[in-house]
């Protein structure tokens, strides 16, 4: 959008006709520091979503023959916000509104110079199909399926070169996530990320709010994360205490560090990490090979030689010796490109359970100290860590080992070799804990 800082004094200026004074998260809603026609924001409940949506549609209503769209999953939530326009057009006069529908399944705004706003709900996707917008606000976006966006309302953007603007609380890592994502990099997208402690006047003791103090007590840290901390969070059964707001940031090679590469042979699937250790035993996770499908044995070799790290030591799962369909194991065709892969055979170290406690204590121990960490880079693993899972409990026996999924768990497995063989488990030295944790 050209003039872009002319548009934002325009819109303070509708902010101060219409009596509104957003709080400081509303503020990085309305006024991004740089245009993007496409916009991501994940706020936490009683953020003030519902009256931040409504106003930037306001916004563009006042202005002569634009057309505009509020989505949500379904009428009950559109309502919402087109409530809070109807409140500041009709009952309170704003603007000169020539015709109006109130009716459910109709709701419609259209000023005398020629601008409407329709209500529209993504249960009725026919509802989405046709004409060029120049904005649609998507409300409680996260529980829309994505391809509401992608199929049927980002086309209705392309004619008049129109914002779409996601609003909402996150629900896992879905879509919302992806453009969440790519607003921290894409210059056509922005994002924010906001708690709901951020509004001051809903939480006026921020974070120690009693009623948030209150909730909290009732709530796993899981739902209370998502829910009111914002944060893209996954849920029960997690083998790991990885937390990519904690251990993740950028962590590049040190040349000066000692460098290690560990192996997952995997089936059709192989994972490969890089990892630096440092003389606090801190373990550095700089790089990686992972979601990649089909890759030969002979191709990822080359690969891994192909890497500018100077690695002084291979770790691998020792079933890499069993023999293969080329009549060789996955560790002899290793071997004859130079790589010498290093396994443990002995019975603790090939307990898949003990080794996963092993992991668990670096990344965070007893005393809540972390000590293992992932460059920003790394985004297969991030996931990976994240999503690894104990299958559900049947109520009959615990479940001691993870899902096998074929995609999270190669990752994990490549891991638990280098944390084996880095730092060997000592007899005795682990007890199988609950995963109460």
């Amino acid at each position: 959008m050209k003039n872009w800082e002319q548009h934002c004094e325009y819109k303070k200026e509708w902010f101060k006709f219409t009596g509104y004074i957003p709080h400081r998260g509303q503020e990085k809603v309305h006024f991004p520091e740089e245009y993007a026609p496409y916009r991501a924001y994940v706020c936490g409940r009683r953020f003030g979503k519902t009256l931040s949506a409504a106003k930037e549609l306001e916004v563009t209503m006042s202005l002569p023959e634009t057309r505009s769209w509020i989505v949500a999953p379904n009428h009950n939530l559109t309502d919402l916000v087109f409530r809070e326009v109807w409140k500041t057009c009709v009952h309170n006069e704003k603007m000169n509104i020539r015709a109006k529908s109130n009716r459910k399944g109709e709701k419609y705004l259209e000023t005398a110079w020629g601008s409407t706003l329709h209500a529209k709900s993504a249960e009725n996707p026919d509802s989405l199909i046709g004409e060029g917008l120049d904005k649609v606000v998507m409300d409680e976006a996260a529980r829309m399926k994505k391809v509401i966006w992608d199929e049927l309302l980002q086309p209705t953007l392309a004619d008049r070169r129109g914002e779409g603007i996601f609003i909402t609380t996150p629900k896992g890592y879905n879509h919302i996530y992806d453009k969440y994502v790519l607003g921290q990099k894409d210059p056509d997208w922005f994002s924010y990320q906001a708690p709901s402690w951020v509004n001051q006047h809903v939480y006026p003791g921020g974070k120690r709010d009693k009623f948030l103090l209150s909730v909290k007590r009732n709530l796993t840290k899981e739902s209370f994360d998502q829910e009111y901390g914002a944060k893209f969070t996954t849920y029960a059964g997690k083998v790991y205490p990885f937390d990519r707001y904690l251990d993740v940031g950028d962590f590049p090679y040190d040349p000066d560090l000692p460098t290690y590469c560990s192996i997952d042979f995997g089936y059709r699937m192989p994972a490969v990490g890089w990892y630096q250790t440092d003389s606090r035993d801190h373990i550095y996770k700089i790089d990686e090979i992972s979601h990649e499908t089909n890759i030969k044995t002979e191709v990822l070799a080359r690969r891994i030689l192909a890497k500018p790290y100077r690695v002084i030591k291979y770790f691998g799962d020792p079933a890499g010796t069993a023999i293969g369909g080329s009549g060789i194991g996955d560790i002899e065709i290793f071997k004859r490109h130079g790589i010498k892969v290093h396994y443990k055979r002995d019975k603790v170290s090939k307990d898949i359970p003990a080794g996963i406690e092993h992991v668990r204590s670096f990344m965070e121990n007893a005393n809540g100290e972390r000590k293992f960490h992932v460059h920003k880079k790394c985004v297969n693993s991030i996931d990976d860590y994240e999503a690894y899972s104990y299958p559900e409990d049947d109520g009959k026996e615990l479940k001691l080992k993870p899902k096998k999924d074929g995609l999270h768990d190669h990752t994990c497995d490549e891991t638990r070799y280098f944390v084996i063989n880095r730092y060997p488990i000592r007899r005795g030295r682990f007890t199988l804990l609950d995963r109460s944790w």
